[in-house]
């Protein structure tokens, strides 16, 4: 007589590492560069309500939070404005410009290829000067100045753009 078969455990499909480039200034592909010069129009504008066209320029939304943050179909300027340490959307206006004024790395994920903005949130290194100091910290969410992430550097918010145009996040998750 046979005992009960055995169920192995499954086990998820091993993680490939991310591959990120070394920090560049270079144009990126031009399906990245229209969707990050939308986005710098909107933050032209200095109002976080013109950032609905390029949010709305993707077919999904990007991700402002972990999952389960907002509840579905929250506006996402609602979303922006929420996170913003000034209720109105300032901050994130400010930390949009200040993310995208920075290099980027070149992120490869699988089959998936990720622009991402600052390159030193993936790559940091000592700030060359003060300047350069000053503008990574202008890169950070003023909730986040306590938080630093598993290295124990400052959480910067990121922008992460695919190679196809498709604006995927701005947020200062890990």
């Amino acid at each position: 007589m046979k005992g009960p078969a055995r169920q192995t455990p499954k086990r998820a499909a091993p993680q490939t590492p991310d591959v990120v480039s070394q920090p560049s200034t270079d144009p990126p592909p031009a399906p990245v560069r229209a969707i990050r010069d939308k986005i710098l129009a909107a933050l032209d504008k200095n109002d976080v309500e013109a950032l609905r066209i390029p949010i709305d320029w993707n077919e999904v939304r990007p991700l402002f939070a972990r999952s389960g943050a907002f509840p579905a179909g929250s506006d996402p300027i609602a979303v922006l404005k929420s996170l913003s340490f000034d209720g109105a959307g300032r901050e994130t206006v400010a930390l949009a410009r200040a993310v995208l004024a920075q290099p980027f790395v070149v992120v490869t994920r699988g089959p998936v290829t990720l622009y991402e903005w600052p390159a030193f949130a993936r790559r940091p290194a000592p700030a060359a000067n003060e300047e350069e100091a000053r503008a990574r910290w202008r890169c950070v969410r003023f909730a986040d100045l306590a938080r630093s992430n598993a290295e124990g550097h400052p959480r910067a918010t990121r922008i992460g753009i695919a190679a196809d145009g498709v604006w995927h996040y701005f947020w200062s998750e890990d």
